[in-house]
């Protein structure tokens, strides 16, 4: 009965997921639908194409030294059963039942003084606890008062699943998805210099009850529910600097910044941005403000102003500059150089905001000639994990610790693990990475896979989804909160899911709305690897599987995965190949060699297609994972999947993998890097001549094509016979 195990194992959620998809459509009412619309849209203003969200651009939610209120800690919180299909319900019908189910919980006046207390960010049902109701949260706080006559900007890290939220009694709007941002203009609903009442209703509904959410199906991992990431409120004056977006080249950089007026009178906006150098080492390695980084007395490497016209009364506009930067230090695993970009804004004059963001100059590619992948011109091949955004250490009755991550301190315990173990890509579990965990790659050193969690999707479930355009909207929001991280190389787009054509349309979407949001990443999916002919990664940069042979399927890992990359290379000729899975639990003592001899077997397997090879095509081998973690898979508490123990000290596999493995990342902080270059704006004038030769040979095609066809035409008609008209 063991020799069955594996196949149980890994048969367990596919089934469940597969048959879930079958009976949910049959227990669905047309009434329990979801119709909530997804609250992201892009406009067309200036010739930008600009994100909003409830109201306003959305805005960068990297820390920013401005006038900020930080809404960590307790919280009031009361956990009860929600009304999934209430809470999916468009709210222009279901807000007044929504209120009338909340008893005035979302009001000032409520008493809530029996309620318990939680941390925020955190969650409310972490393991063992059962997941699957809804709660209330309540925080009452003082806003100083002279954030009077200020725009204020409230922000949300993230919140599972659903969050509803008013402030002071007044209902601010909704959102959906459980791992990425979003904000509201609350300068109406605010009062300056008083005691002011924060409420949100969240509710997580129980994953393989529904099909219209994302995830939908049941999961390898912990379902955690609540306000998971910080909670914020920034002050600026009315005409500010939503964002600002790097597009990091080698030779350079473009900047977009978005500029937003609340209320006020038309006038003229100009700009001013300014290259800082970066330094990281162990003194401001977790600091969030990027001021930190810029030495003292450092001077702008490049400098340039630009007017950005008039900005009009609750108006938005996009401005554009760009920097050639000669001696560039470019960002890499193996030396994380980074640089800062200080916005100014001066309305009539007077400088009334700015804003600050890291970045790093970095090019990743498919090689043109050869099915590699290319980081800044050179040929990489990446030794990877797998993380859980979970707390492991300190363990508690040798489980993980469990809940989200909330301090860089977690992330550290872990990044050092990956560390001593010679790791240089990180695949950040099934949906949009920790902004934690992304900071420190930036500055440590190391590679970041992400994606959104499209886990186990069926034909069915992919249609829903994405005619609802969640999996879109959580895309975005991923594109657009972490823009300018260097350490993220990839976007995943699905993991393990099936359908044909179905599965191949969602992903072009995906794929091209990545390109049109970000553009500088490269797309995958984690395809079955017992499938490895599998085609619907056509649309997509490279070609990714999760490869179990020897352990969920045969032959053995090691011929296995050699003939599965093999046929994956005839399948993709041109494209990298990437395993973003193999792995063995070690439930036992017992378990522990065979979970050895798997890592061997596949990363030696692997190890003569890497890329860094002659005639490479493999980009990546991750394993699956650092640590044990939380699951909700039934009949399982703990997987045992973990290089390493939940009190810190290696197994067997993870002594091995420091061996098997290169390494060379995650020492940026002990390089001390301190970024140079020399750089000027690049000159409108030339920037003007490119552009009208573009033009030149965009009106040239766009004459030809139609003169090519009318020359085909009469040649034609005087080849023709001549007929003759019978009447």
């Amino acid at each position: 009965m063991r020799a069955l195990r594996p196949a149980r194992r890994f048969a367990g959620l596919v089934l469940a997921s597969v048959l879930l998809g079958l009976v949910l459509p049959a227990c669905a009412s047309p009434e329990a639908a979801a119709e909530l619309a997804p609250t992201l849209s892009f406009r067309t203003i200036g010739g930008s194409r600009i994100a909003f969200q409830n109201g306003i651009p959305v805005p960068t939610f990297a820390y920013q030294p401005r006038r900020r209120l930080d809404l960590s800690g307790r919280w009031r919180v009361e956990q009860m059963p929600m009304d999934n299909d209430l809470s999916l319900a468009v709210r222009s019908g279901a807000l007044s039942r929504i209120v009338a189910e909340a008893t005035g919980r979302q009001q000032s006046s409520y008493d809530d003084t029996r309620w318990s207390t939680i941390d925020v960010p955190g969650s409310y049902d972490p393991p063992p606890s059962p997941p699957g109701e809804g709660a209330w949260y309540r925080k009452d706080f003082d806003v100083p008062p002279e954030w009077q006559n200020q725009t204020i900007t409230l922000k949300f890290g993230a919140v599972n699943y659903i969050a509803d939220v008013w402030l002071n009694g007044h209902y601010l709007g909704y959102h959906e998805g459980g791992s990425t941002p979003f904000a509201f203009d609350v300068t109406s609903a605010i009062v300056p210099g008083d005691v002011n009442l924060l409420a949100v209703r969240v509710d997580n509904p129980p994953w393989g009850t529904r099909q219209d959410i994302v995830p939908w199906g049941l999961t390898d991992w912990w379902n955690y529910g609540g306000l998971t990431q910080p909670v914020w409120m920034e002050a600026t004056p009315s005409v500010y600097a939503a964002r600002a977006d790097v597009v990091p080249h080698l030779d350079g950089a473009d900047v977009a910044v978005t500029l937003h007026q609340r209320g006020g009178e038309s006038a003229p906006v100009q700009v001013g941005l300014d290259l800082l150098p970066a330094a990281v080492d162990p003194t401001n390695l977790t600091n969030a403000d990027p001021l930190s980084l810029v030495p003292a007395g450092a001077v702008p490497i490049a400098t340039q102003r630009v007017d950005a016209g008039q900005l009009g009364r609750d108006g938005t506009s996009e401005v554009h500059a760009s920097f050639s930067l000669a001696n560039a230090d470019l960002w890499s695993p193996q030396s994380p150089a980074l640089y800062v970009l200080q916005v100014q804004v001066f309305w009539q004059e007077r400088l009334v905001d700015q804003i600050y963001e890291s970045f790093g100059l970095r090019r990743i590619a498919v090689d043109a000639k050869l099915p590699r992948l290319l980081l800044n011109g050179d040929p990489v091949a990446y030794a990877g994990v797998a993380l859980h955004d979970e707390r492991v250490y300190p363990a508690v009755n040798g489980r993980p610790r469990g809940g989200p991550v909330v301090t860089p301190d977690d992330i550290l315990i872990l990044l050092e693990k990956a560390n001593a173990t010679n790791i240089e890509l990180i695949r950040a579990d099934h949906h949009p990475a920790n902004p934690l965990l992304l900071m420190l790659a930036d500055r440590l050193g190391y590679a970041i896979w992400e994606e959104i969690p499209l886990y186990h999707y069926t034909p069915a479930t992919f249609g829903i989804a994405m005619d609802r355009g969640i999996p879109q909207q959580m895309l975005a929001e991923m594109d657009l909160r972490d823009m300018n991280h260097p350490s993220v190389l990839f976007h995943g787009l699905a993991n393990e899911s099936t359908g044909g054509i179905e599965r191949e349309q969602a992903l072009a979407t995906l794929h091209n709305l990545d390109r049109a949001v970000d553009g500088t990443r490269l797309t995958g999916q984690a395809a079955y690897g017992n499938q490895p002919d599998d085609g619907t990664s056509r649309p997509l940069d490279v070609a990714g599987y999760t490869t179990y042979y020897g352990v969920f399927y045969a032959p053995d890992a090691g011929p296995g995965t050699a003939r599965a990359l093999q046929i994956a290379h005839a399948t993709f000729p041109r494209k990298p190949i990437m395993i973003l899975e193999y792995g063995r639990w070690s439930d036992s003592l017992s378990d522990q060699a065979e979970q050895r001899r798997i890592l061997t077997d596949t990363y030696q397997a692997a190890a003569p297609y890497l890329d860094t090879t002659p005639s490479g095509f493999l980009g990546a081998a991750i394993w699956w994972t650092l640590d044990d973690y939380w699951t909700l898979r039934p009949g399982v508490k703990i997987e045992h999947f973990g290089l390493y123990l939940p009190n810190g000290d290696p197994r067997p596999a993870g002594v091995q993998a420091a061996e098997l493995f290169s390494g060379g990342a995650g020492q940026g902080a002990r390089q001390k890097i301190v970024s140079t270059a020399t750089g000027q704006p690049r000159q409108p004038a030339v920037q003007g001549l490119r552009f009208l030769g573009y033009l030149a040979y965009a009106l040239v095609v766009a004459l030809a094509i139609p003169t090519s066809l009318l020359l085909v035409m009469l040649v034609l008609i005087r080849r023709s016979p001549r007929r003759v008209r019978v009447s």
